[in-house]
């Protein structure tokens, strides 16, 4: 019996390891998963807003333009604007952090503090704060749970990398994502991001320099964005080379003074360069040696070696000189010819570059074609057009085609964002052309605003008009479609708002307005004064204030919306009461 009970313990003792193995396993896995790419700071819709009153003193307004905070501090930091957590600094520089009720809250904690994103002063993180316990410090979200314990030297925004904290423990630095989860451990001397960022992803996939000091000095590794460390830290330099629609990563590292060049962990360029460059239009690595130049194609092959005194990219040829003489070679290397051009440029359409010769003037080139009239400069619009400066320093539209569509007589011609269209000035004259160069609009004094991404208002002081991104006049209706009222113009050129079924809710008598905005609130003109309609059509404010602006002004309530580095609400005086 004695020997059964012995073997039972020792398969009870075992069974106990096993389970305590399986979940060191489970919680080492949960925490890889919890710790994994950190997606980038968001800002949700905005609830709350600075009030910058008349008593030179700040208080918060809701987005429904109500008073939420009185304005009596000095100055109140709102870190998210959609969270009531504010942080009110009184005239002795003390702060209390109350809610959207007033209420004092983290009381706590020793001390409750917002973290500022290193990359932009005037942003800070958006889902975590800082709190400390006896000269320690550690993370809390807006609710106020506790996500760390204090135990942290300094805890602060990584640098390049907003939705990370870098932390500090023992000297060393760690990174954790914003449920306050371990992504790098506390062990190196340095850590940044390496400025990587996309439009598709954002702030996602930008990885980690970190670096540790050794007896030859500090050397420098790299992580990836999910943690993985791709090379340690054993060079001189590390940086990222931001290549798009790729998944690899390529660093560009210093060793014993001189540049090469790693994809993922593998050395693909030999150091041996002063400086090495990507260029992003040809997707080639430019080198520099003893002030010449030389190309590599990303896997390291050598497309020229640096012989090089100058260079320019288009497309896919690039244009280099030597000994005097212009040399076009393809991106492999093959001589294409020798020409006459100082510089060549790639444009959007791929069969033609633009060329400068040796006396300053630009060309429009293709493999068997050349538009040249001493042009002083040529940008690219868009399709086959380009806009050209004539030697009198005007501004006019050609077709590599047709040749001039729009002869030169403008002051300056602008292709608006993203669209196929055309801003022309000439004088206080704003023309407006089309996809096809058509002139499809003409106002005095406009202002020429997107207002969303496929559509533009112009306006001035009296008119009013909407284009798409292809230049066409377009409706208001179409241009917002989930708003409650929309501006109208009557036959008397006057103002005033009608509902979605065309039904006139506030009669045309205004100079001018503006389109109701996010907030419910629409801004209406009359003898130059500007007040505050509410999304039913009444009167938040009577036509009173008079307000310098470039851009039509937005309201919230009474109050004036100023976007700038910051969204806040400005109180502005009453006049012509």
């Amino acid at each position: 019996m004695s020997n059964d009970k012995g073997n039972l313990k020792i398969v009870v003792a075992i069974v106990i390891v096993i389970i305590a193995i399986i979940l060191g396993i489970v919680l080492i896995n949960r925490n890889k998963i919890e710790s994994g790419p950190v997606e980038a700071i968001k800002q949700e819709a905005y609830e709350y807003f600075n009030l910058y009153a008349l008593n030179e003193k700040v208080g918060v307004v809701g987005k429904d333009g109500s008073v939420i905070i009185e304005p009596t501090y000095s100055d109140i930091y709102i870190p998210n604007q959609s969270k009531d957590v504010f942080f009110c600094i009184d005239e002795n520089d003390e702060y209390k952090i109350l809610n959207k009720t007033g209420k004092e809250i983290f009381k706590e904690f020793e001390s409750v503090s917002f973290i500022v994103v290193q990359s932009n002063s005037n942003e800070m993180e958006k889902n975590v704060l800082s709190y400390e316990k006896d000269g320690r410090f550690g993370l809390i979200d807006y609710s106020g749970a506790t996500l760390t314990d204090a135990i942290y030297e300094s805890v602060a925004s990584l640098t390049n990398k907003p939705g990370c904290i870098l932390v500090r423990k023992d000297g060393q630095y760690g990174v954790l994502d914003s449920n306050g989860k371990t992504i790098i451990d506390t062990k190196y001397n340095s850590i940044s991001g390496d400025e990587y960022s996309s439009e598709k992803d954002g702030y996602l996939k930008t990885g980690y320099i970190v670096s540790n000091k050794t007896s030859t000095g500090i050397l420098y590794g790299y992580i990836d964005y999910s943690g993985k460390v791709l090379v340690e830290p054993k060079y001189e330099l590390v940086s990222r080379a931001v290549i798009n629609n790729t998944e690899d990563t390529y660093l560009v590292f210093r060793e014993n003074g001189k540049r090469g060049v790693i994809k993922n962990s593998k050395v693909v360029i030999k150091p041996k360069y002063n400086s090495i460059i990507y260029n992003n239009s040809a997707n080639i690595f430019v080198v520099i040696r003893s002030g010449n130049y030389g190309f590599y194609e990303l896997d390291g092959k050598e497309i020229l070696a640096p012989d090089y005194t100058s260079y320019s990219v288009a497309g896919n040829y690039i244009c280099v000189s030597k000994d005097d003489e212009m040399l076009l070679y393809d991106l492999h290397g093959n001589l294409v010819n020798k020409n006459r051009y100082k510089s060549i440029q790639e444009t959007g359409n791929s069969s033609f570059f633009i060329a400068q010769d040796g006396d300053g003037f630009y060309s429009i080139i293709s493999k068997d074609k050349e538009i040249a009239d001493n042009y002083t400069r040529i940008s690219y619009a868009f399709d086959n057009f380009f806009v050209y400066t004539s030697k009198d320093g005007l501004y006019g539209i050609l077709n590599v085609y047709s040749g001039i569509e729009v002869e030169a007589e403008y002051d300056v011609i602008i292709v608006l964002e993203n669209a196929k269209a055309l801003e022309a000035r000439k004088g206080n004259r704003v023309d407006i052309y089309s996809s096809i160069i058509e002139r499809i609009l003409t106002m005095d004094d406009a202002v020429v605003q997107k207002v969303s991404d496929n559509y533009f208002a112009i306006y001035s002081d009296t008119e009013l008009k909407y284009i798409d991104n292809n230049g066409k006049i377009t409706e208001n209706t179409l241009v917002f479609k989930d708003l409650s009222l929309y501006a109208y113009q009557d036959d008397n050129g006057k103002w005033g708002f009608k509902n979605k079924n065309d039904e006139k809710i506030v009669d045309a008598t205004y100079d001018i307005v503006t389109e109701m905005n996010e907030y419910g609130f629409a801004g209406i003109n009359e003898d130059g004064k500007w007040g505050v309609i509410d999304k039913e059509g009444k009167i938040v404010v009577e036509p009173s204030y008079e307000i310098e602006s470039y851009y039509a002004p937005k309201f919230i309530g009474k109050y004036l919306l100023e976007e700038s580095e910051s969204v806040s609400c400005i109180e502005m005086e009453l006049k012509g009461e």
